[in-house]
């Protein structure tokens, strides 16, 4: 009876140990620091802070992916589910917020596995950073340039892959050239040189406000500067905010010297909260899937849809979330998918031929820009699609 007692006692003791081993590589400590305006704000910022650095130190090295950067900064707007216990070692008020340092353990196996589903749904992402120079005035598209050429920088330095400037202003041409005498709303010359230059996020600036003062016996200028940036999913036409950057007063002889000083403040201070509006939203696909926009074009009647609906909310990569909006031959289904374009569209023309109304038609994908796929039936013509 002793012995076996000490033999339990020993496979306890070894199985605990095999545990801790296992759970020591399954988890990462690091020590991060968060800033906020308030303790909880800076409190999150640590957080994401703590799952960047784990991700860092533990995961790059294994997870060599394209667009890796953006997928990491999606991954730490998510922070639950990821580190498992924090201590907080110092905290405090600062200029301008508070701080936060903390120690905390995260968990690396969702992480790898958020990061390799996460990778699967981006593929290729593409930054458009642009302006309306149709709506500036000329005295102010120098600032504009600027603007946009300091976010573009900041998206290099982050690993983003953007519209190069010279191959914007070769579409913008275009753009201007075709739509001169059509449509002049911006939305659709911001939708029409995304699409033509294949970037799947905008960032718009879409206006620039100058506040400027005499100072000194009008020996100098102060000047604050705010810039207003719209961001868009190019794919699916949805506008994800507007992010207000806004400098401090900057003092100068020279007026324009004041402006550009504002203008690269006001980027260099608020750069990640315009980011972030992006991550998030990218983070999100990790629960719900990724945001398609399918469009049907002369295809079939809304009780038609109905049985596609089903097909769709059957599949095993559908995310969960589904909005059909029908207009006479024209509909249109907002949905999440698990998966990357290609797949969805073979994955939808298969439910097609499934349903008689849509087989005896023979569906085909008439565009795939990105995560909007078109489709109508092989002898049908859409006006205007193949010009986009």
């Amino acid at each position: 009876m002793i012995l076996f007692n000490k033999i339990r006692i020993t496979l306890f003791v070894f199985f605990i140990l095999i545990s801790s081993i296992l759970n020591a590589q399954e988890t990462k400590e690091v020590e991060a620091k968060g800033f906020g305006i308030q303790r909880e704000d800076a409190l999150q910022d640590s957080f994401r802070a703590a799952i960047g650095k784990a991700i860092g130190v533990s995961l790059v090295s294994e997870t060599q992916v394209e667009n890796f950067m953006v997928v990491q900064d999606a991954i730490t707007t998510n922070t639950k589910g990821y580190i498992t216990s924090y201590e907080i070692i110092n905290e405090g008020k600062v200029t301008e917020g508070y701080e936060v340092v903390i120690k905390a353990s995260v968990s690396l196996s969702p992480l790898k596995a958020d990061i390799q589903l996460l990778t699967k749904q981006i593929g290729g992402v593409r930054f458009l950073v642009m302006y309306d120079k149709r709506k500036i005035n000329d005295k102010e598209i120098a600032n504009y340039e600027f603007a946009v050429e300091r976010i573009n920088g900041f998206l290099a330095e982050r690993k983003y892959r953007y519209i190069e400037k010279s191959r914007f202003e070769e579409l913008q041409k275009e753009a201007f050239n075709i739509m001169q005498e059509s449509d002049t709303s911006t939305a659709s010359y911001v939708q029409r040189l995304g699409m033509m230059s294949g970037a799947q996020f905008i960032i718009f600036v879409n206006k620039i406000f100058v506040n400027s003062r005499s100072e000194a016996f009008d020996t100098r200028t102060t000047s604050q500067v705010t810039v207003e940036a719209k961001s868009y999913d190019n794919c699916t036409a949805e506008g994800l905010g507007t992010v207000i950057l806004s400098s401090d007063w900057e003092s100068a002889t020279n007026k324009n010297a004041t402006i550009r000083g504002g203008i690269e403040e006001a980027i260099t201070k608020n750069f990640g909260k315009l980011l972030y509006t992006f991550n998030s939203y990218i983070g999100d696909w990790i629960n719900n899937g990724t945001p398609y926009e399918l469009r049907f074009y002369s295809v079939g009647t809304f009780r038609d849809f109905r049985d596609l609906r089903t097909k769709i909310k059957a599949d095993k990569n559908f995310g969960g979330q589904l909005e059909i909006i029908s207009v006479s031959n024209y509909t249109k289904l907002n949905c999440t998918f698990k998966s990357l374009p290609d797949d969805v569209a073979y994955s939808i023309l298969d439910y097609a031929d499934e349903i008689p109304a849509f087989k005896e038609k023979v569906l085909d994908v008439k565009l795939m820009y990105g995560r909007q796929i078109s489709f109508a039936p092989q002898n049908i013509v859409i006006p205007g699609l193949q010009n986009k």
